[in-house]
């Protein structure tokens, strides 16, 4: 991703979705997306309007919320939302989990979602790519992607019940489960990544973030790293509101 700095804030960009127009940044530390007035900060600093931001109570599963009211009611729970409102800032937060934004240029839709291994094994990424599809009918061929830092998988060591829960659906997430050190470590990354390639975006037209929650400090929050003292960085999406509809 590339780093830049808006309203005394560093800010990381995906260069492929800026070339299509597409308004989105990822924040980072100190800047802690869980408190309101640094959220709002964030999506003010991205030159959208705080006060129409569709943040949604996040819960580790595959909901997907539609939003196609220019001025939204508070949202309810969901780890993804969709809208092609110009102009409408969504917002997600994670803190070693993928924040995954996808963009149809082509309808002027959008749809991001928090993908930690919970939400990916019951199918949040799918069921993201799957909405766009539903209600905005998005040919995933045409459609670009940006995954943004998460947690490598040298540093995400966990349990058997991680690549349990995606094994029983998909055999080949077995390839992204490492022995390391007498224990399990699982890309979770590359498992998201696999995903939107199954759903038909094309590989070319997939951003991949390089960082690393874990290793990058000075940078990112990392719950692995960091514990519940740690702090979370947000993704914020929006098509300008000059363009689809308002």
């Amino acid at each position: 991703m590339k780093r830049v700095d808006r309203g005394g804030l560093r800010l990381l960009t995906f260069p492929s979705l800026g070339d299509i127009g597409l308004v989105c940044y990822v924040s980072t530390r100190p800047l802690d997306v869980r408190d309101t007035k640094e959220r709002e900060r964030f999506v003010t600093v991205a030159g959208l309007d705080a006060s129409r931001a569709v943040s949604p109570r996040q819960i580790h599963r595959s909901k997907i919320l539609l939003v196609d009211e220019p001025t939204p009611r508070a949202p309810g729970e969901a780890d993804g939302v969709v809208t092609d409102v110009a102009g409408l800032p969504l917002v997600m937060r994670a803190a070693d989990c993928s924040l995954i934004v996808v963009a149809d240029p082509e309808h002027r839709a959008l749809g991001v979602t928090h993908a930690g291994w919970r939400g990916s094994a019951r199918g949040v990424v799918v069921n993201l790519v799957k909405a766009l599809q539903k209600h905005y009918g998005s040919r995933p061929s045409q459609l670009v992607a940006g995954v943004g830092p998460t947690i490598s998988a040298g540093h995400f060591a966990v349990g058997p019940e991680v690549p349990a829960a995606f094994l029983r659906s998909r055999a080949w997430t077995s390839a992204y489960v490492q022995a390391k050190e007498n224990r399990w470590h699982f890309d979770l990354l590359g498992v998201n990544v696999r995903f939107l390639i199954e759903c038909g975006i094309p590989p070319e037209s997939i951003e991949i973030a390089a960082e690393c929650t874990y290793r990058e400090a000075d940078l990112l929050h990392s719950f692995r790293r960091d514990g519940v003292e740690g702090g979370h960085h947000g993704l914020v999406a929006a098509w300008p509101a000059t363009t689809g509809r308002a």
